[in-house]
């Protein structure tokens, strides 16, 4: 049987885990180990040369690829704000893309912008690839009927401005209550003068980021965040009921015409 190939172009490490989490534990996809020999052909233009760019401390770009008898879905960390130059760079490397990839889509950040906006700039990014891509998003992001289909979901809900991490914390609210108390009262500590201190300056939604990682050295010490997402709780059976899961879960039920 011919595999359906999938490209989901993320922003970060973080984003790429959790996505990867996702997919694994509500949709019962595996994850490739990493075996050279093993990698699907479609996707060896993936593997980076070393060093990447000249650079020896240069993290390598590899995707997470998972797998299911009929799909094969690469997960492409894009460097944050140069994803859509990345991934331009990497479709430029798939002959014959439009017929070979089943599906495409992105997954972002909102940030400090609104969803619609974020959809409208890889819209502008993406349009020379893909006319069709949306530049709009709803409750369950955006998928186009289209070939290949065209999806985009921006985080933490399409509504909100935010980040992944205002999605996990909701996912810490169910799962790890008290902790979840326990952080926010040591966080809260730090007021607002305090943030905007030079030895600090956070950001928007650095809070919610900092939250997260407090947890994470309660559950995991000396461990990533990415670490973290894979190993534990935030996503599982019990979050999958949370609506910002539920509808993170449609966008992918939409994109690759599955259930879950």
């Amino acid at each position: 049987m011919n595999k359906k190939y999938v490209l989901i172009g993320v922003e970060g490490n973080h984003d790429q885990a959790f996505i990867a989490k996702i997919l694994c534990k509500l949709f019962k996809f595996s994850e490739f180990t990493g075996e050279e020999s093993k990698l699907d052909s479609f996707w060896r233009k993936f593997i980076p040369t070393y060093p990447k760019g000249g650079n020896l401390y240069k993290r390598m770009d590899m995707p997470t690829i998972l797998y299911n008898e009929n799909f094969s879905i690469a997960l492409y960390v894009g460097e944050g704000t140069k994803l859509i130059e990345n991934l331009k760079l990497k479709l430029s490397n798939i002959v014959d893309y439009e017929n070979n990839l089943f599906a495409f889509a992105v997954i972002a950040d909102a940030d400090k912008k609104t969803p619609n906006q974020v959809a409208e700039e890889y819209h502008d990014g993406l349009k020379e690839y893909f006319p069709d891509f949306p530049n709009t998003v709803n409750l369950t992001g955006n998928v186009t009927e289209s070939s290949p289909k065209l999806g985009i979901y921006i985080l933490p809900d399409n509504i909100q401005q935010g980040v992944l991490e205002n999605l996990i914390c909701d996912c810490g609210d169910l799962v790890y209550p008290e902790y979840m108390q326990r952080a926010r009262e040591y966080i809260d500590k730090f007021s607002e003068e305090d943030r905007k201190q030079k030895s600090l300056k956070w950001k928007p939604f650095d809070k919610e980021k900092a939250l997260v990682a407090t947890i994470v050295s309660v559950l995991k010490p000396g461990s990533t965040n990415t670490v973290s997402i894979k190993a534990d709780k935030w996503v599982s059976d019990q979050t999958a009921e949370i609506p910002v899961i539920q509808n993170l879960t449609q966008f992918f039920s939409n994109l690759l015409n599955l259930e879950h």
